[in-house]
């Protein structure tokens, strides 16, 4: 797909003004902006960030995971700021939005089209209200914005899967996986994440293997088996287990440092930190680590040299 153009211009009494950007004309219901009252307009508004989001992807494909992970991780107290709507842009000699600030126009788009569908929710077809909460908690978890996907989350599963509309099983299964391991990665709370998929047994029939094993790996410190499964999972999956990446590595390296004096270099960078292009340089950077690299191994301590003993001679009677 080709790239968004920069925003034309336009001539208006002999000056030139950038045409402003259709996301951000819009304002939140909850700030007294009426724009998206009206379904039409919603749908409309939709349609325009899924545009934008495809445009994302494509512009930013070569490393789109940089990309995701461009916003900044400090959280404004103002969700309507949160993230920034205006992030500095990176000087490249073009007019090109930096990753951060498009990501933070998709997101802060979205949470204003969700404050409409709240507002209207008794006039619009449940359906569409589904479709934009999905997609705004799959948009967020890849971008790892919790305050843009946790609220909808709960809403999805508390008051949009209904009897009468059900989510399909495939996005049911999909949320409540997200919903487990949000509070076992990210909020560190496995007892809660414990809670949650014993209540989604009971009440949704739920079942992930996934899950399970996420959460064993977890509770019993098995960073093989929580790298095995970060490889093998979706890229929103994915996000979600990223939370916990920094203390399964630096458990994965104190456990290392305790049971070994040495070990092989690759086996130091790729097992305990799940990371096939992590160089040793950068794990050293990374964590701080007092060993040293000999050829392809690490030394991790060097075993204590006994003293040598001091024999006092013996002599023999006369």
């Amino acid at each position: 797909m080709a790239n968004r153009a920069p925003p034309a211009c336009k001539a208006s009494g002999g000056r030139l003004k950038p045409v402003a950007d259709s996301l951000e004309t819009v304002g939140f219901v909850s700030k007294g902006d009426r724009k998206l009252l009206d379904h039409k307009a919603q749908k409309d508004y939709y349609k325009s960030i899924v545009q934008r989001y495809m445009e994302f992807c494509a512009l930013h494909a070569k490393d789109l995971d940089a990309a995701w992970t461009s916003l900044p991780r400090s959280a404004s107290d103002d969700a309507t700021k949160n993230p920034p709507a205006s992030l500095p842009t990176k000087s490249t000699g073009t007019s090109i939005p930096s990753a951060a600030s498009e990501l933070s126009t998709i997101l802060l788009s979205l949470r204003k089209l969700r404050e409409a569908v709240l507002a209207t929710a008794s006039t619009i077809p449940l359906t569409f209200s589904q479709q934009v909460h999905l997609f705004s908690v799959k948009i967020a978890i890849r971008a790892q914005h919790p305050p843009s996907y946790t609220p909808s989350l709960r809403y999805l599963l508390e008051e949009l899967h209904t009897p009468s509309h059900p989510l399909p099983d495939s996005d049911l299964k999909e949320i409540i996986s997200y919903q487990i391991l949000d509070s076992a990665c990210r909020q560190q709370d496995l007892g809660a994440a414990y809670e949650l998929r014993a209540r989604a047994r009971r009440k949704h029939g739920f079942h992930s293997s996934v899950v399970d094993d996420v959460l064993h790996a977890l509770a019993h410190d098995d960073w093989v088996v929580f790298w095995r499964i970060r490889r093998g999972v979706d890229s929103n999956l994915r996000a979600v287990l990223n939370w916990a990446e920094d203390r399964v590595r630096r458990h994965a390296l104190k456990a290392v440092g305790k049971a070994y004096l040495n070990s092989d270099s690759r086996w130091i960078t790729e097992g305990c930190t799940g990371e096939k292009d992590l160089t040793w340089e950068k794990l050293v950077d990374m964590e701080k680590l007092g060993w040293q690299k000999d050829g392809d191994k690490i030394i991790i301590r060097r075993p204590k040299q006994k003293p040598p003993a001091n024999l006092t001679s013996i002599k023999e009677g006369l």
